[in-house]
């Protein structure tokens, strides 16, 4: 054998080695890359269970069982047969016939200004409705006595959980919002303001704060009690008294961080109990402009973490209280959003994280609102102590008013301007996404009107018959 021969043949095994090691890297490389996900996968799972652990031990919810158990703790059952009744009374009263052609509760169209004893068509109808369900206000006037927010047996079902009495609290609401426009259009104040204290009752009686829905919806209600007293304050002769009754119903701010915190805790709950359901469920919950990812890879314990450490980033931002809420979640929901969210750890975070930002604006919004309809009332009050109205919204420490109480968040005071024998007050239109938080020099007009179509944000306080 000749040396090139030789040297052939010592090369051949040389070459397989090598042909070997080639195939055999890409391999190993992708046994270390799994070894090393899975291991981070394992920390994962491991981090999840322990902040899940954490969460139980705090009372707070993980799972439609733990919810029951926290919504019942957090509300009284004294009073639910009593509200259970009311809510099917209600329901009943306004699937008749004459309901379904009434304003506010049915089809029919208020007067664009309704006047105190000014022509209403509508009027002896409404009467006569009001008067056949005058008990059932009688009802809930009573129910004022039992502690808020009052239970109600829910089966929690994650997302797909019902929320029947909340929907049915609404039309409690409204059918004590005709009583007091009715009242107010006959002059009958006393009526008026057991009307206004029906209706903060029966929005305190079903201020569920476990789920964004449910919070969503008393902010709601809340907002259509405070907007019927500040626009009460153009036409009606309230008394001194009455008044007094009226500032006592908006005196209390709602305490946001114990709010804000509940509510996060109760979305979280629901997407963990999500998570442990039917597999088909969570692929009805994948969005059908994205990549069709299996359902499974919604329960990796990374993208568990991650969603757990972006709730409980989105639940601190309350602890501040109000001022700046909607900027601080705006600011955090951004920089969720800028994140790649290709990542498979980001997919179930990308899925299932509320629309805090929006939420916080609602927040903003139901303070504001209070505020605006204290400082009016505190104006009113003022022009029957010292029978003027007030030179600027300071003078009203006068009557135990502070300044936070004429104070628009962050905008600093309402708009104020005497207007001939009246008066204007304004805030800045939080409705508006294009509008500055700002307060404007002048009162706003209805060429200032944002998109939501009303200048719910300026209130006109008139004197009809007080003395000048």
């Amino acid at each position: 054998m000749n040396a090139h021969a030789l040297e052939q043949v010592r090369r051949s095994p040389l070459r397989r080695r090598w042909l070997l090691w080639l195939v055999l890297l890409p391999i190993a490389l992708g046994v270390i890359a799994i070894g090393v996900l899975g291991f981070g996968e394992y920390r994962s799972a491991a981090e999840v269970k322990a902040e899940i652990a954490r969460l139980r031990s705090a009372g707070e919810p993980v799972d439609d069982d733990t919810m029951a158990v926290w919504f019942r703790a957090g509300a009284s059952q004294e009073g639910t047969a009593a509200w259970r009744e009311i809510l099917l009374a209600s329901e009943q009263v306004c699937a008749g016939e004459t309901a379904l052609t009434l304003p506010i509760i049915g089809l029919g169209q208020m007067p664009e200004d309704l006047v105190p004893g000014e022509p209403w068509p509508d009027e002896p109808k409404i009467a006569g409705f009001l008067q056949e369900v005058r008990p059932l206000f009688a009802q809930i006037e009573q129910a004022g006595r039992y502690p808020a927010p009052v239970w109600q047996p829910i089966a929690f079902d994650g997302f797909r959980t019902l929320l029947p009495e909340i929907q049915s609290s609404r039309t409690v609401v409204r059918l004590l919002h005709l009583e007091v426009l009715h009242a107010l259009h006959q002059r009958d104040t006393e009526r008026a303001v057991r009307g206004l204290a029906a209706m903060q009752t029966a929005a305190a009686a079903f201020d569920w704060d476990f789920c964004m829905v449910s919070d969503l919806v008393g902010t709601a209600l809340r907002g259509i009690h405070r907007d019927a007293i500040r626009k009460s304050l153009a036409h009606t002769d309230w008394q001194p008294a009455e008044l007094d009754q009226l500032l006592a119903q908006v005196q209390q701010p709602r305490d946001v961080p114990t709010h804000w915190h509940r509510i996060c805790a109760g979305e979280r709950a629901m997407t963990l109990a999500w998570l442990q359901g039917d597999r088909d469920d969570l692929a009805g919950m994948l969005p059908g402009n994205s990549p069709r990812y299996p359902a499974a890879l919604l329960l990796i314990p990374s993208g568990t973490k991650n969603y757990l450490e972006r709730m409980a980033a989105f639940q601190r931002l309350g602890e501040p209280g109000i001022l700046g809420l909607a900027r601080r979640t705006q600011d955090v929901e951004n920089e969720v959003y800028r994140s790649d969210r290709r990542r498979l750890d980001e997919l179930l975070t990308g899925i299932f994280l509320p629309a805090v930002a929006a939420v916080a604006a609602a927040y903003e919004r139901d303070e504001l609102d209070r505020r605006l309809t204290r400082t009016a009332l505190g104006v009113k009050r003022y022009r029957l102590a010292e029978a003027r109205w007030p030179e600027r919204l300071s003078d009203l420490a006068a009557i135990g008013l502070e300044a936070r109480d004429w104070t628009a968040l962050q905008a600093g005071p309402f708009g104020y301007q005497v207007d001939g024998e009246g008066v204007i007050l304004w805030a800045y239109d939080m409705h508006d996404s294009g509008s500055p938080s700002q307060v404007r020099r002048t009162p706003p007009t209805e060429k200032d009107v944002s998109y939501s179509g009303s200048l719910w944000h300026v209130t006109r306080l008139g004197s009809p018959s007080e003395p000048e």
